[in-house]
C-alpha cells in the first residue's frame, strides 16, 4: 500500500513541479491526490493512527509546493538585456558642435538619436546660418560622416584681393580647402564681386567676395565627408576629385536636358557631391523655376539619371 501511495505522490510531484499542469492535466492530479489521501487514511485506520482526509491532502500540495519552489530556483537566469551605448547622446551632440565650431546656445536640435541598429547616433542641427547633419559611432564617438549647407554675410578676411588668384587663395583659405584638393568651375568678376565655385571630393563651394574691401559677401558650402573612409583609402581629395568621370557642370547640364529647362530659366542651380555609405553617390543638382522645385541624381562616371524629384509649391 505504501508503493502505490508513493506512486500518487511521485506523480503528483512530476507534474505540479515541471510546470506541465494544464486544466485537463488537473483533473489527474486531483485523482492521484484523493487516490493517495484514501489509501493514507486507510492505513492510519488500519494502524489506529489519528489521520483525516484533509491532512494527508494538505501534506501532499505542500510536497508538491516546495517541489515547485526547487524548480523554480534552479531555472536559468533570463540573458542579460544588450549593453548600453558607451557614448551618450549628450556626448554625440556635444561632439558634432565642437567639429562644427557651433557654440551649444547657437544650434537648435532638429534630430537626435540613435539609428543604424543602435551602432550610430544621428544628430542635425541648425543655426542661423546654415544646417548641419552628423553620424557618430555609438561605442567610440568617432566621426562617420557630416554634411553642412551653410550660409553667411560680411565675413571680414583682413585682405584686399587685387585680382582672381588672390580671391581664390582667401575662399579657399576660409573654406580650409587645400588649393590642389579644389577644382575651381567659377570664378570670374562681376560689378565689383568675385563670384567663385569649386569643388573638392566631399562637396561643393561657392563665395562671393568684394573686391574692395575683401569682405566675404556671401558663401554656401554643401558638403559631406568621412573621416573614417579617408583614413582607410588613404587617398586625397584631388585623387577622389579626379576618380569622378563627370564634372559639376556637366552634371547640371544633363539635369536641366532631362527637365527641359535651360539655365536662364532657373532662379537657382546648385551641385554637389552626394554621399552614401561613407563614399561618393552621385552628383545631386538642384535648381528652381518659378514654384517648381527640381532635385536630380546624376550617376558620377557615365551621367545617367539615377533619381529625380520635382516638386511643385
Amino acid at each position: 500500500m505504501k508503493r502505490k501511495t508513493c506512486a500518487a505522490l511521485a506523480l503528483l510531484l512530476l507534474l505540479t513541479g515541471c510546470g506541465a499542469v494544464n486544466s485537463a492535466d488537473t483533473e489527474s492530479v486531483d485523482a492521484a491526490t484523493e487516490e493517495a489521501a484514501s489509501v493514507s487514511t486507510a492505513e492510519a485506520e488500519a494502524s489506529g493512527s489519528d489521520v483525516t482526509l484533509e491532512s494527508v491532502t494538505k501534506e501532499a500540495a505542500a510536497e508538491a509546493s516546495d517541489s515547485a519552489a526547487a524548480a523554480e530556483s534552479a531555472a536559468p537566469e533570463e540573458p542579460a538585456s544588450a549593453a548600453s551605448a558607451e557614448v551618450t547622446l549628450e556626448d554625440a551632440k556635444a561632439a558634432a558642435l565642437a567639429h562644427a565650431g557651433v557654440e551649444a546656445d547657437a544650434a537648435s536640435f532638429t534630430q537626435a538619436r540613435l539609428h543604424r541598429g543602435g551602432t550610430a547616433y544621428e544628430i542635425e542641427f541648425t543655426t542661423t546660418d546654415g544646417e548641419y547633419e552628423y553620424e557618430l559611432s555609438a561605442e567610440s564617438g568617432e566621426l562617420l560622416s557630416y554634411q553642412w549647407e551653410v550660409q553667411g554675410k560680411d565675413a571680414a578676411t583682413g585682405t584686399v584681393p587685387d585680382n582672381l588668384d588672390s580671391a581664390k587663395a582667401l575662399a579657399l583659405s576660409h573654406a580650409g580647402v587645400a588649393a590642389d584638393a579644389a577644382s575651381f568651375q567659377k570664378e570670374k568678376l562681376d560689378d565689383g564681386v568675385y563670384e567663385l565655385e569649386f569643388t573638392t571630393a566631399n562637396g561643393e563651394y561657392e563665395y562671393e567676395i568684394s573686391r574692395e574691401t575683401g569682405v566675404i559677401l556671401e558663401y554656401e558650402w554643401k558638403v559631406q565627408g568621412s573621416s573614417a573612409a579617408a583614413a582607410d583609402s588613404g587617398a586625397s581629395d584631388a585623387d577622389q576629385t579626379a576618380s569622378a568621370a563627370v564634372t559639376a557642370g556637366q552634371a547640371e547640364s544633363i539635369a536641366l536636358e532631362a527637365a527641359g529647362l535651360a539655365e536662364g530659366d532657373t532662379k537657382y542651380l546648385h551641385s554637389y557631391v552626394e554621399w552614401r555609405h561613407d563614399a561618393p553617390y552621385a552628383w545631386c543638382v538642384e535648381f528652381g523655376v518659378k514654384n517648381t522645385e527640381y532635385v536630380y541624381l546624376i550617376d558620377l562616371e557615365d551621367g545617367s539619371v539615377l533619381e529625380q524629384y520635382v516638386e511643385s509649391h
